[in-house]
């Protein structure tokens, strides 16, 4: 029998964190109209049909606020290229438009935030219902439109070209390098 070394409940705390979570950068509007960005790692699907995603954010957040106002947001999906720009993004003061973090805002197909070009996914969401928890937030959203970079939705190897982040810890992520088929 193996020896298992238990953890504290604060998964800030966990090392190695046994729950890696995707990282994306949601883009949703301010009240003044302009765009904000965020990066985001507490993000699953949770329904085929209708398409629905969770998002856990902070209730202080901008994200959060925006999205409990407007209930609009898109959901990017970073390259590992991308790694520094996001790392640096959530240090940039607000409003933090998409500009701010030298990225270019691209218009969403159904919704009003800006999907973020140098993405390489985005799926554009409607909340639909939210539960608190404290001063966190589950934020259930209906996916109402889905983009890719055509040169990925054509390869053969489309997860290593997509090379998505994972958050692993404070100061740590990982990306996917390659995937397998059964």
């Amino acid at each position: 029998m193996k020896e298992k070394i238990n953890f504290d409940f604060d998964k800030r705390t966990w090392h190695p964190s046994p729950l890696a979570g995707q990282i994306v950068l949601v883009t949703t509007l301010n009240p003044d109209g302009v765009s904000n960005i965020a990066p985001k790692s507490w993000i699953s699907m949770m329904a085929f049909k209708p398409p629905i995603l969770a998002l856990g954010c902070n209730l202080r957040h901008w994200t959060a606020r925006n999205i409990l106002v407007n209930s609009e947001f898109v959901v990017n999906i970073p390259g590992g290229e991308l790694a520094e720009t996001i790392w640096q993004c959530h240090r940039l003061p607000h409003p933090r438009p998409v500009e701010a973090a030298g990225l270019t805002p691209l218009p969403a197909t159904k919704v009003k935030p800006p999907r973020v070009d140098e993405c390489k996914a985005h799926m554009e969401c409607l909340l639909d219902q939210h539960i608190t928890y404290g001063d966190e937030v589950i934020l259930l959203a209906q996916i109402v439109a889905v983009s890719v970079d055509k040169e990925i939705g054509n390869a053969a190897d489309v997860y290593e070209r997509m090379h998505m982040l994972f958050f692993l810890e404070t100061a740590t992520y990982g990306v996917i390098e390659r995937s397998r088929h059964l």
